[in-house]
Parts: C-alpha cells; sequence; structure tokens
C-alpha cells in the first residue's frame, strides 16, 4: 500500500470516528431536550393542599404554642430572623397575622406589628419554613415544600385564633400568595391584605412560568446568588429556583380553588405597585376579578410609576418615605 493511501484511509478513518461522536452528542443533547420537556411540561400536583386545622382553644394555649415554637428555633434560627409575638397578656377584638416575603424574615414586618399593637392590638409574626436559619444561605429553601407553606398558614391561624376575635392577616410577595391561601381555605380569617402577591414572574407568558414552575420543582435546587443585594442579617442573599417553584405551586392551588369557591374570608384588599419586577401584576388582577365575579368583597389598589414603590416596599431596610406611602395605604383600607 502506498503511502498516499494509507494517509486517506486514516483520513476517512477519524472522519467516521468524527461523526459517530457528533452523532452520539446529538442523541444525548436531544434526549436531554426531551427530558426537559416532559419534566417542564407534565403538571406537578397542586390539589393536595387542604387546609389541616386546630385552632388554639385558648390564649393561654396560644402562647403555649408559641412558646413551643421559640424552643424549636433556638438552636437553628438566627438571632434576627426568629418568630415574633406582640401581646397584652390576654385576647384582644383585633389579632393580626403578618407573613413575610420570600428570602425575608419576620423582621421585614416588625415595623407594622409595632404600630399595630400600639393600637391595642394582639400581633403575631411567624418565621416561614426554612427561613432564617443560621447559615443566611438562600440554598436553605431547596428543602422547601408547598405542603410546608400550607402547614405554615395554618399553624398561624391555628396560633390566631387564640390571641384575638376579629384575625387580619397581612403578606408580602411570596408572603401574600400564602395569604391568599389562607382567604381561600381558612375561614377563622375575617380580613386579609395580598401586597405584591408572588405567583409568577413578570415580562414571560404564562404558559412559560407554568413551565419554569414544573421544571423547578423537579430537577436539583440552583442557587441565584445576587451579589449587588445588600448584606442584611435577616434575609437571604439570591434566590433558590426550588423554593420560588413551590411558592408558584401554592399560588397554583389558590387559583385552582377560586375557579371553584368564593374565598371564605369576609373582605380581601391587593395591593400592587406598577413598578413591580418580581411580581407579575397580571396574576393578581386575574384573581381579584375571579373573586370579584363570584360575588367576594374584593377591593384593589395600585401605586402607580410616579411613586416608585418597589416589590420589596417594607423591609427595615427600605426606603422610609416611601415604606410610609405603603403602610398608611394599608392602615387606610383597613380602616386603621
Amino acid at each position: 500500500m502506498t503511502e498516499e493511501n494509507q494517509q486517506s484511509k486514516s483520513s476517512n478513518s477519524g472522519t467516521g470516528s468524527a461523526k459517530k461522536i457528533i452523532s452520539w452528542v446529538a442523541i444525548i443533547l436531544a434526549a436531554i431536550l426531551a427530558l426537559i420537556l416532559v419534566l417542564g411540561l407534565v403538571p406537578v400536583s397542586t390539589d393536595q393542599l387542604d387546609s389541616n386545622p386546630d385552632p388554639a382553644a385558648s390564649y393561654d394555649e396560644a402562647i403555649q404554642r408559641f412558646e413551643t415554637i421559640q424552643q424549636e428555633e433556638a438552636s437553628i434560627v438566627n438571632d434576627a430572623s426568629g418568630s415574633l409575638m406582640m401581646t397584652h397578656g390576654e385576647p384582644t377584638d383585633e389579632v393580626y397575622v403578618l407573613v413575610h416575603g420570600t428570602t425575608n424574615s419576620p423582621r421585614q414586618w416588625e415595623e407594622l406589628g409595632n404600630t399595630l399593637y400600639e393600637q391595642d392590638h394582639n400581633v403575631l409574626i411567624l418565621r416561614m419554613p426554612d427561613h432564617g436559619l443560621k447559615s443566611h444561605d438562600v440554598s436553605e429553601l431547596k428543602a422547601l415544600r408547598a405542603e410546608d407553606l400550607r402547614d405554615y398558614a395554618d399553624q398561624a391561624i391555628d396560633l390566631a385564633t387564640g390571641l384575638g376575635d376579629q384575625i387580619t392577616v397581612i403578606g408580602i410577595s411570596g408572603g401574600g400568595a400564602v395569604t391568599t391561601w389562607i382567604a381561600q381555605h381558612r375561614p377563622e380569617a375575617d380580613r386579609i391584605v395580598a401586597l405584591s402577591p408572588f405567583y409568577g414572574v413578570p415580562e414571560i407568558p404564562s404558559f412559560l412560568n407554568t413551565f419554569l414552575m414544573n421544571l423547578a420543582s423537579r430537577v436539583p435546587n440552583v442557587t441565584l446568588q445576587n451579589p449587588e443585594e445588600p448584606q442584611r442579617d435577616w434575609v437571604y442573599r439570591g434566590e433558590a429556583t426550588r423554593g420560588v417553584a413551590e411558592f408558584m405551586r401554592l399560588g397554583r392551588n389558590v387559583f385552582a380553588a377560586a375557579e371553584n369557591e368564593t374565598p371564605v374570608v369576609k373582605e380581601t384588599y391587593f395591593i400592587t405597585t406598577a413598578v413591580d419586577d418580581t411580581a407579575d401584576n397580571d396574576y393578581t388582577v386575574d384573581l381579584a376579578t375571579t373573586w370579584t365575579e363570584a360575588g367576594a368583597d374584593v377591593s384593589w389598589f395600585e401605586f402607580d410609576t410616579s411613586y416608585d414603590i418597589p416589590h420589596n416596599s417594607v423591609d427595615p431596610a427600605a426606603d422610609p418615605e416611601k415604606k410610609a406611602l405603603v403602610y398608611d395605604k394599608i392602615l387606610e383600607m383597613l380602616g386603621e
């Protein structure tokens, strides 16, 4: 065999090997794409999130339950993020349950809690599951499930029944979604205020939000760091995809329930901001419309762009003037 023939045979062999590698890579990529499509298109379950009520029978029992919560938090929660209770030593006519947002902690609502307490109301601000842990690491939210959020909401209302006669629940962001779940499932609550509730990411179509929720609920968690976010002891920096997906799952349960039943609370209030870059306000409009058409008592207010109110408008580190506008609107709506 001539040297030229040998080189030609070697070249053909190399070309054949390259084609095989490319074919296998194409098959693997197609399989990965198919798996992603299946994981994103097949709906996750959102119908196993009904309430499991166990209301406190008395003020003393509510206090005991809260003390148990504090004991459980002592070894795992950082100093700035534990559950808060402000009481007057006896049940009050009105009790306020404040629900903090995703990645935040009870500290987020402490200022408003103090204001309500000074107006002679008992106030409860429970820490959400997997939030405020000593690691200060947002990847802790990879363990969060919508079922945990359901249990958290039940626990808050169960405890609040022993603290006062009329229960008002105020929640922000992911806590706003939790608050609307309470409106749909817990008749012990009389009023709710959902501030910038989170049901989906803005500026992407609804079907893509659903796809991402399904996918992120099933694949391993991805921690999205945000180095530009200011360091605050009571807040996780960044996001965890699994945690975001589970808040969305709870929200989908609210929407599904709203299609069949009116909310069980007497009064519902929504507050949104037109410049929200975290929560898609279209979902809030859809839920408010659904509840209104079903005969519920629903009020809604949106801060327009001139106010430049951010999504997290009530954090202790937020702009004091803008925060005051939000507090005033909440208190105005509630007649406080």
